[in-house]
């Protein structure tokens, strides 16, 4: 196989011209850090925003090539990237030699200096100017004549700067000499220091592709340079002067005063004007025989020259944006704090105004938010996405731009045409007029405040009549109900069911009466009604439908729809149908001890539990997560005991005896391996009367037969799969599925199994119902009431189909009303006013059986070393042995990889892990944020290759970020981005990161202070929901031990600690023996 010859052609060919082409902007730029061309291999590093990619190309011949890039570009697409391309570049240009006269042996005198204007403009010369390129030639590392850049800037530099015409000159020094940069010999390759090779892509670039002695630049193009001479050592005022370039930017004072009126001023503090100005992009100052980067974020530069005022509609997004960049890198002394600010978004109510006549409708939509209203259709420079308060110079509110958009769309959908002159909105032609009428106007009616004009009014009550059905509900006992429908107009004309028909058959949605009115009829809503009598699955007879007392809800919900609908049912229905719907308060039973811990909407949620347990029915749980499902659940399940007779021969509390009932079956918990022990855990701390036996783990077997005399059974849906023929001999009183999107697929072994399991009662858990398709929500209704949504079949046509091809919403709706009932799901927001600003909890996961291994290892060798380290040297000195000793063990707990052990196998190298992607399943799935930290750099790369590999956005920041105020802010302005990895050290402080509402500490610090620094990241202004911060904690092990440690020692450690230093000073023997046992 023969090496391909690596040119600037070839990589064209391989990756087209436009790829080529951004392949030099990054090559320019700087951004290639290194690369090597050993072939077939090619390869090297680039450095493009915060991320740094591994680029490169396996090059066996023309057409087989190989992209091996860290690049999304290159890992989903397999296209040849931009970054390997620009490494190929980086090898040729480091070995190409442009040729210019031949000359014997090096030149004694330097070649005449080319000046080039980096503006673009033809180069002056103070002699004749090259005709060919001149461009030094590189050295490979470790090869070639060893040589220096020396950068000279005018002496007059703070004369030049105002004038926007700088004259920078470059000189080259190596073993024959100094010389101006554009004279050293051609023909040699050089040997430059990685910072040099850098520069001198920059100088080049900007000479077009020459190698100059002098540059001509604007303060623009400096301001681009600066960055590659920050820190170089060979800078110079002229030829002698030294001139200090820095990255780090000048920290203004800043003065920021909250007004009256809401405004903000900034200005500067007096006394620090530079010697000059050097503006760009980024803005720089020479001062002090130095050069550095200003503090002020973009757009501020203006505070040069004066106070600037933010208005009051430009605080919130200046706030948010802004300030954290103004805090972050200059001395801010502000009369206000962000946590004096409130911010709420606002559903506007909308105003449609209806004229004209029934040959032609002329509409005008507004929006009101309070006291404001805004015409839609019309764009004011006026209007502003923000809304001070004007009680109140730090409260806003903000606009719902996707409801207005939706209303305006609303409105095109019915037929009108517009915004034409005056925001008006036309519809023409009567046929669809009276379409209109009867069939959007109701609705819009019942949703927003509509007007008729007088005349419009007139005509429409003179000329028109709507055909409504009646019901009449007949309660026939305690599993059926009785429904009959009859279609009639107000003025008492009736239609009969075919007549009906066959309007919705013609898609007619008007018909002449016999008193020569038009009569309107909803066909929409009739056929809505016939899907939901279809959905009921009734019984026809002679006088109507019979139906089931499970349809009763939904029934009742879909019937309530339309507000001119009249129902006539028996009290004990509609109360019955209310509850089903949850619109009907349902006191909680007895809660004992737990009265005072669960919170109100969760003593609704017991409440709700109870009521299906009373009817027969089956439900789902679907709090938000951090809501306290499981607590719900189990306070549920400790009430049920409470009710049921003493069992199995015991004394009921009337004394008398009891045999062993039905009624007495164990609930049965089915969820994921990773929370088994915490439900161990909660039942332990909020149940503890209620008997649990976990099953789980190789010696389970044994344990089968305390099933009877247990009152929670708790076991995982890998085990309950293997273990199904157990299962089928007990009868449980309870069966509870946590997080049962594991059982959205009904052909799987785990919905088989647990579907097998024979119980009285089901409930579900999950904050997921509809992970990934609407058939997910019928294979949970299949464990939890065979039969309900129909067959899988026949719910896939007439729902999935139509949601996922048609995106139709009245399908969506008339699902969402068909399982209502039997589904309660709130929201933080909905119930913020029961929740703290900030839910903390713990989440236990299990070691693997790998991790398990090694942990046991490792706890044996380290206590032996400890000991006798502790032996030999006393306590004091072996503090650094106890230090590293607890280390390995906290790796271990988070996942095997982090010991660089060899053959470890990544499917079983980590519980915890497992235990975040739950987590992490959940939070996504409820369009949370997330705030991920470690104090292992190690494992935030595991966790990003994770998140690379499921294709999930994410930011990314440790001790070796540059730019953190950059990804803070790509992370808060792009609410597409839902996880932000970091440092714990590097991220703990400093840090507005309210667009995050769910904070992941996936391992303890010693200090719970600097994990709740930590969390305060996202609890702090501009945050307008409940944070909830998870604490993935690895059941007995180190971290466990950690926990009780921090409960015991809270002050001390809050006081004194501030690292692991003072931490193993603090620990008593007792306590070191303790976490090594």
């Amino acid at each position: 196989m023969s090496a391909v010859e690596l040119t600037e052609a070839f990589l064209a060919d391989i990756a087209g011209w436009d790829v080529l082409k951004q392949a030099r902007g990054l090559l320019a730029s700087g951004k290639v850090q290194g690369s090597d061309w050993t072939p077939p291999i090619l390869k090297g590093t680039v450095q493009e925003g915060t991320a740094t990619y591994r680029a490169g190309l396996v090059i066996k011949d023309k057409i087989n090539i190989e992209n091996m890039c860290s690049c999304r570009a290159s890992r989903s697409w397999g296209t040849i990237c931009v970054h390997s391309v620009a490494v190929g570049l980086h090898v040729v240009r480091n070995r190409q030699s442009l040729p210019l006269e031949k000359s014997s042996g090096a030149p004694s005198l330097p070649c005449p200096t080319a000046i080039t204007k980096a503006s673009g403009s033809s180069p002056k010369t103070t002699a004749s100017a090259p005709k060919a390129s001149r461009c030094l030639k590189r050295a490979p590392a470790d090869a070639g004549e060893p040589a220096e850049i020396f950068v000279i800037f005018p002496p007059n530099l703070a004369q030049a700067i105002p004038k926007g015409r700088i004259m920078l000159y470059f000189e080259g020094k190596w073993n024959r000499g100094c010389a101006p940069l554009n004279a050293l010999p051609t023909t040699t390759p050089f040997q430059l220091a990685e910072q040099d090779l850098v520069l001198l892509e920059q100088i080049e670039s900007l000479a077009e592709g020459d190698t100059p002695g002098m540059l001509m630049l604007s303060a623009s193009a400096l301001t681009k340079l600066l960055p590659s001479l920050a820190g170089h050592p060979r800078v110079t005022l002229g030829k002698s002067q030294p001139l200090t370039i820095t990255a780090s930017p000048w920290r203004l004072a800043v003065l920021a005063a909250l007004e009256t009126s809401g405004e903000i001023t900034l200005r500067l503090a007096a006394g620090q004007q530079p010697v000059a100005m050097i503006a760009g992009e980024t803005s720089w100052v020479f001062r002090e025989d130095s050069i550095q980067p200003v503090g002020l974020p973009k757009g501020y530069q203006a505070l040069w020259q004066g106070p600037m005022r933010i208005p009051r509609s430009r605080v919130p997004p200046f706030l948010n944006q802004d300030w954290p960049l103004f805090q972050a890198n200059c001395d801010v002394t502000a009369n206000f704090r962000l946590e004096d600010f409130q911010l709420e978004s606002k559903r506007p109510h909308f105003r449609l105004a209806l004229a004209g006549g029934l040959a032609h409708l002329q509409a005008h939509l507004q929006c009101v938010y309070d006291s404001r209203i805004f015409t839609i259709g019309t764009a004011s420079q006026e209007e502003t996405f923000w809304l001070p308060d004007a009680d109140s110079p730090t409260r806003y509110s903000t606009r719902d731009a996707a409801a207005e958009q939706a209303a305006q769309a609303r409105l095109l959908r019915s037929g009108f045409t517009g915004p034409h002159a005056e925001a008006k909105y036309q519809l023409a032609g009567q046929n669809l007029v009276l379409s209109f009428l009867a069939r959007d106007f109701p609705r819009l009616q019942r949703e927003w405040e509509v007007t008729l004009e007088e005349r419009l009014q007139r005509s429409a009550s003179q000329n028109l009549e709507r055909i409504e059905p009646q019901f009449a509900i007949t309660a026939s006992g305690e599993q059926w109900f009785d429904l009959d429908v009859a279609f009639a107009t107000r003025g008492g004309e009736r239609f009969s069911a075919a007549d009906i028909q066959r309007l919705v058959l013609s898609g007619q949605s008007h018909t002449r009466l016999k008193n020569g009115k038009f009569a309107l009829i909803d066909t929409g809503a009739v056929e809505e009604l016939q899907e939901v009598l279809l959905d009921c699955a009734p019984q026809q007879h002679e006088d109507g439908y019979r139906m089931s007392n499970l349809q009763a809800g939904f029934l009742d919900g879909a019937l309530r729809q339309q507000e001119d609908w009249r129902v006539l049912a028996p009290a004990q229905w509609r109360e019955r149908a209310a509850q089903q719907r949850g619109e009907a308060r349902i006191e909680p039973p007895p809660l004992g001890d737990l009265e005072a811990v669960l919170r109100p909407y969760q003593k609704q949620g017991v409440a709700w539990l109870h009521f299906l347990r009373q009817n027969g029915f089956g439900g789902i749980l679907a709090d938000e997560m951090g809501l306290g499902k499981t607590l719900q659940t189990l306070a549920f399940l400790q009430t049920v005991k409470a009710a049921r007779p003493a069992a199995n021969g015991a004394l009921s509390e009337s004394g008398r005896s009891q045999d062993s009932r039905p009624e007495a079956g164990a609930a049965l918990i089915v969820c994921p391996t990773s929370l088994v022990f915490n439900w161990v855990a909660e039942a332990e701390k909020f149940t503890p009367k209620l008997r649990v036996l976990a099953l789980h783990g190789a010696r389970r077997h044994e344990l089968f037969e305390q099933m009877p005399k247990s009152d929670l059974v708790i076991t995982s849906y890998a085990l309950i799969r293997r273990d199904a023929e157990q299962y089928q001999k007990v009868e449980f009183d309870t069966v509870v599925l946590d997080e049962a999107q594991h059982i959205k697929n009904r052909e799987t072994q785990n919905a088989q199994a647990v579907k097998a399991v024979r119980t009285r009662h089901r409930l579900v858990l999950t904050g997921t119902p509809l992970e990934n398709s609407v058939l997910d929500l019928w294979s949970i209704f299949d464990f939890l009431m065979p039969g309900y949504l129909g067959s899988a079949a026949d719910f896939r046509e007439r729902f999935e189909l139509p949601m996922a091809r048609e995106k139709n919403p009245e399908v969506q709706a008339r699902l969402a009303r068909r399982v209502r009932p039997f589904l309660l799901r709130r929201l933080k927001q909905e119930v913020a006013r029961d929740l703290p600003e900030k839910i903390e909890q713990v989440a236990f996961c299990e070691l693997t059986e790998d991790q398990q291994a090694v942990y046991q290892q490792v706890l044996e060798a380290s206590r032996r070393e400890v000991v006798n380290a502790v032996d030999a040297q006393g306590l004091p000195k072996s503090r650094m042995i106890i230090l590293n000793a607890l280390l390995r063990l906290r790796q271990i707990c988070c996942d095997l990889r982090l010991l660089k052990l060899e053959n470890v196998d990544a499917a079983t190298a980590s519980g915890k892990l497992d235990l975040f992607s739950e987590l992490l399943e959940e939070a996504l799935d409820g369009n949370h944020r997330l705030l991920v930290f470690s104090q292992f750099v190690g494992m935030l790369t595991l966790l990003r290759e994770k998140l690379e590999a499921e294709q999930l956005e994410y930011c990314y920041l440790d001790g070796a970020t540059l730019d953190r105020a950059k990804v803070v802010r790509q992370f808060q302005s792009n609410p597409g981005i839902p996880v932000f990895l970091i440092s714990l050290k590097a991220g703990g402080l400093g840090l507005n990161l309210t667009g995050a509402d769910t904070v992941v500490h996936f391992d303890p610090w010693w200090n719970p202070a600097v994990e709740d620094q930590a969390t305060g990241r996202a609890h702090r202004i501009g945050q307008t929901r409940v944070v909830t911060s998870y604490k993935l904690i690895t059941r007995g092990t180190v971290e466990e031990k950690i926990l009780n440690l921090q409960a015991r020692k809270k002050e001390l450690i809050k006081g004194v600690l501030s690292g692991e230093e003072q931490l193993a000073e603090a620990l008593t023997w007792e306590e070191i023996q303790e976490l090594l046992n």
